[in-house]
């Protein structure tokens, strides 16, 4: 990144213009736009110049993070050496697996259908549960007329028209993998489910929480529920965490975090100058973004490949179909959670995704408008801003960042600060709550393994435990599992949210300080609201987010 201790912000004016437009003339050279690699996403060409140096990994970050993963070589060698000699019998022989590394504390409880529930809400995907609109209703009437069934034959007490009619169902709804093909690595056929999970909100004062009501593995075949015999329900259960784990890896991680904030990035580089004050803010929310994206696309396809269940070609559909229906503005934190219809604390109180990444989403919105007012003290201001006007219309442009609902031109002040806090919270928090979630519930494979090892069975008419250990992973691709959960999830506070190496003067330098105490009461309230949680939520308290998608 630009070494940025002695810049000091400035706009555009004709005084500084030619200077400024000779540096901006090298950094188009230097990053240009790749639309082919995957198609129709915008990312770095690397192709030919390679990655700019200022993006390079740094030999700080390089030494820290070999020195944070020393244990895991010692970990994999001895996992490799009981896969020859024992085989997995059992789903606690998956606990052996961490004879170095620490255990996810959700190997304790991830059979029970609270933590099922729970990571629905402050998983590493919570982006998916949404509350049953009349759009939905119509569109699943199928899947509700046999869960109602369902419920019915079994004696259930509920009643699901009573819990539509009160605006209390919801659905997590993973069909749109339905077309991932099934894939194989080495001898190992995988496979993949694309059900619908439905869940309902208890209200009692006793033990409020989300409830899981019935599993549909497939459109075609018979609701599981709880009712149901308990190794059948587990394989339901089962069939949903894979599901998720794929959705999650593919568009709510890579695509609408890393790959989304790419083309920012490159545009920043292209069209603000070094001392553009908005560039100065945005930087060190992109540092090593480029570079970690040139990493998955060399390395981390490997292990789409190996790892998940379908072919490499329909697990990067994944991605490219997560793009398309992805659009900027409708992706902001407080509007997709609205889109989602989770956004009502009263009828869905418990929430900690949302409630702890309101706290921040806020908190950043402030400081972005108190210092953007500093520099654009008039709407003809910003609207005069050259650089900042071409860096709007190139993220727009089919030719350029591709950014789905962008704004261009940008008219007034509040729009931008809307544009900044979006970037700024995806690179940021929404990064750090979809990522460092991942050791603990994708690390031990009776919880989330990637990819199931027999056919799926539409009617989970599954026995015993001794039936279910086969659709999991075998030893040597659990351990594959767990490596790249524990070098992705592992926490890496290369810098903090909020705090920044260059220093800021003046008013800027006061907006920072302010933005730093609000940040600080946040972390106090999600301490105090984490004492009340029976599963505590860490990841979005602000000492432990980082600044950029810097892994």
């Amino acid at each position: 990144m630009i070494p940025m201790s002695s810049v000091l912000p400035c706009l555009p004016d004709p005084s500084n213009q030619s200077e400024r437009q000779k540096y901006l003339r090298r950094q188009r050279l230097a990053y240009q736009y790749d639309h082919a690699f995957l198609e129709p996403l915008p990312l770095l060409n690397t192709a030919h110049q390679g990655l700019p140096f200022a993006e390079w990994l740094s030999p700080k970050y390089l030494v820290t993070r070999l020195i944070q993963t020393s244990k895991l070589p010692l970990n994999q060698t001895l996992a490799r050496v009981r896969a020859i000699f024992d085989r997995v019998d059992e789903l606690e022989d998956y606990q052996d697996f961490f004879p170095f590394l620490p255990k996810p504390s959700v190997m304790q409880n991830y059979y029970e259908d609270k933590s099922f529930a729970e990571q629905r809400l402050s998983g590493p995907n919570p982006v998916v549960l949404q509350r049953f609109s009349d759009e939905l209703k119509i569109r699943f009437a199928e899947d509700l007329k046999v869960l109602q069934g369902t419920l019915q034959s079994q004696g259930s007490s509920l009643d699901l028209d009573a819990i539509l009619n009160a605006e209390n169902l919801y659905l997590a709804d993973y069909t749109n993998l339905a077309f991932v093909q099934r894939g194989s690595y080495e001898d190992k056929r995988q496979y993949l489910a694309a059900p619908l999970a439905f869940f309902y909100y208890e209200h009692s004062n006793e033990h409020p929480g989300l409830r899981p009501l019935g599993i549909r593995i497939s459109r075609t075949g018979p609701v599981i529920t709880p009712g149901d015999r308990h190794w059948s329900w587990q394989y339901a259960k089962l069939c949903v965490q894979i599901a998720d784990a794929n959705h999650h890896e593919m568009s709510t991680h890579l695509c609408r975090t890393h790959f989304v904030m790419e083309p920012f990035a490159i545009a920043t580089a292209r069209q603000l100058a070094k001392n553009h004050p908005l560039g100065l803010l945005l930087r060190p929310h992109f540092r090593f973004l480029l570079a970690n994206g040139e990493l998955g696309r060399t390395r981390l396809l490997g292990y789409i490949d190996r790892l998940l269940p379908g072919t490499l070609a329909d697990s990067l559909k994944i991605v490219t179909s997560s793009y398309k229906s992805w659009n900027f503005q409708r992706s902001a934190f407080p509007q997709a959670i609205k889109n989602r219809g989770m956004d009502d604390q009263n009828a869905f109180p418990h929430y900690p995704y949302r409630d702890d990444g309101n706290l921040l989403w806020h908190a950043i919105y402030d400081f972005v408008f108190a210092y953007l007012q500093i520099y654009y003290e008039t709407p003809q201001v910003l609207k005069n801003d050259s650089e900042l006007q071409a860096w709007a219309e190139e993220l727009a442009s089919p030719l350029g960042g591709r950014v789905q609902g962008f704004p261009h031109p940008i008219l007034d002040i509040e729009q931008l600060v809307d544009i900044v806090t979006n970037i700024i919270f995806t690179s940021g928090p929404q990064h750090s709550a979809v990522n460092y979630t991942q050791y603990e519930y994708m690390s031990y494979m009776p919880n989330m393994p990637f990819a199931a090892y027999q056919p799926i069975r539409k009617t989970a008419d599954i026995q015993n435990e001794l039936s279910l250990v086969p659709v999991l992973p075998p030893r040597t691709q659990a351990a594959e599992q767990l490596a790249i959960m524990y070098i992705l999830g592992l926490p890496y506070y290369y810098d903090k949210l909020g705090h920044y190496d260059h220093p800021f003067a003046g008013k800027a330098k006061q907006c920072v300080e302010n933005f730093q105490e609000a940040l600080n009461e946040a972390e106090q309230k999600i301490d105090a609201r984490n004492q009340y949680r029976s599963i505590k939520y860490p990841y979005l308290k602000p000492s432990q987010i980082t600044n950029s998608i810097s892994i």
